[in-house]
């Protein structure tokens, strides 16, 4: 007698009873619907071994052509204290390793970059023009470095919100800035400045300086790690930033998608491209990277 499994008898049972009814076997559960995104197949916001980023830049520009993305930036950290700004001698090697790289490849388009640091609430860039005058794209974030925001900032929300509005304006002005790095990220400082506590009006003003000085919104795809200790619902995240991007994107500002991979993200920006597509950002609003000019 050949042996029968539990499972197996389990099967057999559940078609002879559907075959006795005269039944058909049950249909299988309707899949949830994928949300709509974006096409956009670039990834200008990454970090390698050259700052804080995990990967050496021979493995993360490898990654992004098994990938099969268009075009990827390369924007190491260059601000006060990381060794792309401190020693010049290796911001020439990184320069140098990145263009030997993805010249010896041609299944993506490689960008030379950095990410900077607004020093101040004024948008002080913690790089100058003869330095940028190098790369082909500079991202520049409120972060760490930020007085008057990230450090020793005003306990009170409204003064806080009006110093990070007041260094992006003041970024707008800074002639080789090609970007703002994940703009709005304040909801974990203290007190959380969310997005909706911005104001429409003031935003207003922003998206049109932004637009006229044609710097670039970064839709970062990781924006709920810095919205992570103020509690806010992920979704609810969402909906606020698909309302801030409409406000940047009808004054006609341009945007970028980006993973800001430090680790193994390469290529992840499904979060950047549902806003765009929720927010109603034509295609024509989105920076083609592959045309990003060399240098």
């Amino acid at each position: 007698m050949s042996h029968i499994t539990r499972r197996a008898l389990l099967s057999a049972s559940a078609c002879a009873a559907f075959a006795v009814r005269g039944g058909a076997a049950p249909a299988d559960p309707p899949r949830p619907s994928m949300p709509e995104m974006l096409p956009v197949n670039h990834d200008l916001h990454t970090h390698t071994v050259w700052s804080d980023g995990a990967h050496p830049l021979d493995l993360h520009i490898l990654e992004a052509r098994a990938f099969e993305l268009d075009a990827m930036a390369v924007t190491d950290h260059f601000f006060p204290g990381m060794k792309l700004h401190d020693k010049p001698e290796q911001f020439d090697a990184y320069l140098g390793e990145i263009e030997r790289i993805r010249s010896a490849q041609s299944d993506v388009r490689v960008i030379k970059g950095v990410e900077a640091a607004a020093l101040d609430e004024k948008g002080t860039i913690s790089i100058d023009a003869r330095q940028a005058a190098r790369l082909e794209w500079v991202l520049c974030d409120l972060g760490g470095k930020t007085e008057g925001v990230f450090r020793a900032a005003p306990a009170d929300k409204a003064a806080l919100r009006d110093n990070v509005l007041k260094a992006y304006m003041g970024l707008c002005d800074v002639e080789y800035l090609d970007a703002i790095a994940h703009p709005f990220n304040t909801g974990n400082l203290k007190p959380a400045v969310l997005i909706e506590d911005y104001g429409e009006a003031r935003l207003r003003e922003l998206a049109q300086k932004m637009a006229e000085k044609k710097k670039v919104f970064d839709v970062m795809n990781d924006q709920i790690y810095w919205f992570s200790k103020c509690g806010i619902a992920p979704r609810e995240l969402t909906a606020q930033y698909v309302e801030l991007v409409k406000i940047f994107a009808r004054a006609g500002v341009r945007f970028q998608v980006s993973s800001d991979d430090h680790r193994t993200g390469l290529g992840n920006t499904r979060w950047s491209r549902i806003v765009l597509a929720r927010a109603g950002v034509p295609l024509r609003q989105v920076v083609d990277a592959t045309k990003i000019k060399r240098v």
